[in-house]
């Protein structure tokens, strides 16, 4: 799937991995070399759209998105939890509720801000 930032007109993945189901954005990128990923949530809340990074191997950035298309939060370089650092065990949750969360192993941001419109194709 690719990735748009139509605001910035910046491709933030030209492959990202889709998907929806329950095991599916269970899993994330756990257990893969760096890459994208996409996730549709069944409901656009803040719980649906939290994510984790138990087990994770490398840092990711996160876009958050609502059913329109609109940024509603980002983080950057979010850390894979460490057992040496129990502070890194947490769940990263939207601002505000989202649709999509998009984990970004291997992409860039292209200082995509809250607000941005993205386009998924």
């Amino acid at each position: 799937m690719r990735v748009l930032n139509k605001t910035r007109d910046c491709v933030l993945s030209e492959n990202a991995r889709y998907t929806k189901s329950f095991l599916g954005r269970l899993r994330g990128l756990l257990f893969t070399g760096k890459s994208d990923l996409v996730l549709e949530s069944p409901k656009e809340t803040v719980e649906h759209s939290s994510i984790h990074m138990f087990f994770m191997g490398y840092a990711i950035d996160i876009v958050w998105v609502d059913k329109q298309g609109t940024v509603v939060g980002v983080l950057k370089g979010v850390p894979p939890a460490s057992l040496l650092k129990p502070s890194t065990f947490r769940i990263y949750r939207p601002p505000k509720p989202s649709k999509y969360v998009i984990e970004l192993g291997k992409g860039g941001l292209c200082d995509t801000e809250t607000g941005d419109l993205i386009e998924f194709s």
